[in-house]
């Protein structure tokens, strides 16, 4: 691994590794005909996202595609350095997230909008981890595209509805591992909230969403199966009426 290293690296399922990143998660994912991520983290994430996908057992050549749950920058940052050296690499995402992906400007929270919560420790702690994950960094992906139906004919993957957190945010089930990839529409912990909150489907600190009330109502449209592989926070599966991190 880099010197950057992550949380947690699960095995969810065959062909599907998720990685609790240093601030956020993306998915390795086998496919077909090679491999695809859902998601890639922050700029400074590049090589730690390049690195799992050899810990998943493939060769980085075999990279064909990442899948985008929303265009935040610690969810997108680090695909411009991938595309850099592997640029056949395609990106998807929803046609009302395209905006966000492409960027450099994006429907995100700076800072500044974050305001007087700044005063609470933990938000601190979280800015402090995102500025040296480059958060400030202007990230652009100019050559993302929208997704159609047709890009998901006989895969593994399919593309769900969670807007909210941003115009265009996606969920992707994966029913083989009955499991669902879900970004920020659900989470199971942020750095925001308090450490005693026990992980669990839970919506994300509400000053990062665009519309708190069409997140809401998305994100309990949801079809949740069995496990939950959330773009913040541990992977988690329920065990009878609870939750509890995979691997616990």
């Amino acid at each position: 691994m880099t010197s950057r290293e992550p949380r947690s690296v699960v095995s969810v399922a065959p062909g599907v590794v998720f990685v609790e990143g240093p601030v956020s998660n993306w998915v390795v994912l086998a496919e077909e005909d090679g491999v695809a991520l859902i998601d890639a983290g922050y700029p400074a994430d590049t090589d730690l996202v390049l690195d799992t996908v050899r810990y998943a057992g493939h060769e980085l050549d075999d990279l064909r595609r990442v899948y985008v749950t929303h265009g935040h920058v610690d969810h997108v940052g680090g695909i411009p350095g991938i595309l850099e050296r592997y640029p056949h690499v395609e990106v998807l995402a929803h046609a009302d997230e395209l905006d966000n992906v492409r960027g450099p400007a994006r429907q995100q929270v700076t800072p500044a909008e974050i305001g007087g919560r700044l005063a609470a420790p933990r938000v601190l702690r979280w800015l402090a981890r995102a500025v040296r994950s480059d958060a400030l960094r202007p990230t652009a992906v100019p050559t993302a595209r929208a997704f159609t139906g047709a890009d998901f004919v006989g895969r593994a993957i399919a593309p769900l509805p969670a807007t909210g957190h941003t115009d265009g945010s996606t969920a992707y089930l994966l029913p083989a591992a009955n499991a669902i990839v879900t970004g920020d529409a659900v989470v199971s912990r942020h750095d925001t909230q308090p450490s005693s909150w026990e992980p669990r489907p839970r919506m994300i600190t509400s000053f990062f969403t665009a519309d708190q009330e069409r997140a809401l109502e998305s994100a309990r449209a949801l079809p949740i199966p069995d496990v939950l592989l959330p773009g913040h926070g541990p992977a988690v599966h329920r065990v009878g009426s609870t939750w509890r991190p995979i691997g616990v």
